[in-house]
């Protein structure tokens, strides 16, 4: 019965310790620019890998409409190498994941915005995080 109470104690320890080294991961994977924008609009960044992708500019206009009233411009980035960097945030809208998404070229930042989730088609822009909640993109 002593070896349960260890071996439960032990499984316990493991599982805060392997929470712990994966918290550490995921802030090391941000760049300090890409945080210090994020907290600056009074987000909160919440335990979620980063993704990392390659992005490329839409050909047709529509997109580049919604881009354009997110307030990304990509007037003179053509030949570019441009990444995108979603960070999930705390903030839910209604039962969905908010997505902070930031594209960087050249070690600078491009353009931001913020996408409800991979479900929800269209994008808005990245503004002050109570700005944003008193906007009709979420009910809660």
């Amino acid at each position: 019965m002593k070896k349960l109470r260890y071996a439960i104690g032990f499984f316990i320890l493991t599982f805060f310790l392997v929470l712990l080294i994966m918290k550490l991961t995921f802030q090391q994977l941000i760049p300090d620019s890409h945080r210090a924008f994020i907290e600056e609009k009074g987000w909160d960044l919440s335990f979620y890998y980063p993704k990392k992708e390659p992005f490329t500019i839409p050909d047709y206009p529509e997109p580049l409409e919604t881009f354009s009233l997110a307030g990304v411009d990509f007037t003179g980035l053509e030949k570019t190498k441009i990444t995108r960097h979603r960070y999930r945030l705390e903030q839910k809208c209604d039962t969905r994941n908010l997505e902070a998404v930031i594209l960087s070229g050249e070690n600078k930042i491009i353009g931001s915005y913020i996408e409800v989730s991979d479900t929800v088609p269209g994008v808005a822009e990245m503004v002050e995080k109570e700005d944003f909640m008193n906007r009709d993109y979420c009910f809660n």
